[in-house]
């Protein structure tokens, strides 16, 4: 073996592995985001229920990156029952930083779930939590690769008249 192929090699091992240390230091970045949602109702009505939706992502990791803006779902016992709107944006997390994501906005329609969302208007007017499974959905962009990246979370919407709250 020449010279300039042994150099070759070399070179290109020794990039594969830098490749895959960082590939496996972002994995692991995205594995420890830490998302916190907090939801509110904004709006109660006969024609639905629109909820405010804040999120805080938490990167506890010395590694920075971009995801996409949240798209947000709430399902009720299985079922679909809304979701945001899609928003085509990015939003830089820094190393050991985060950033909150405030007023996404969640239209749940009585009309096109009415089996499902009879029970719940029913319970948020009589002043009685509703458990909502809320979840996270983002894309993770490395720059020459996108991982996706979901979480779900249950909660319990009340309605309390004039203010409501998530507990």
């Amino acid at each position: 073996m020449s010279l300039n192929k042994l150099i070759v090699v070399t070179a290109l091992g020794a990039g594969a592995i830098a490749a895959g240390v960082y590939v496996s230091r972002i994995r692991r970045a995205q594995v420890e985001l830490q998302v916190i949602p907090n939801a509110n109702i904004y709006q109660l009505s006969l024609d639905g229920l629109t909820i405010k939706v804040d999120a805080l992502l938490k990167n506890p990791t010395g590694a920075s990156f971009k995801i996409k803006y949240p798209f947000i779902e709430f399902t009720h016992k299985g079922v679909l029952v809304g979701s945001s709107q899609v928003v085509n944006k990015d939003i830089k997390i820094p190393a050991y930083g985060q950033v909150l994501i405030q007023d996404m906005m969640v239209k749940i329609p009585v009309l096109s779930f009415f089996s499902v969302m009879y029970d719940v208007v029913k319970e948020l007017l009589n002043k009685k939590g509703i458990v909502f499974t809320i979840g996270v959905i983002t894309t993770v962009d490395l720059g020459w690769s996108q991982i996706p990246y979901e979480h779900k979370q249950d909660i319990t919407l009340k309605h309390e008249g004039n203010g409501s709250k998530k507990t």
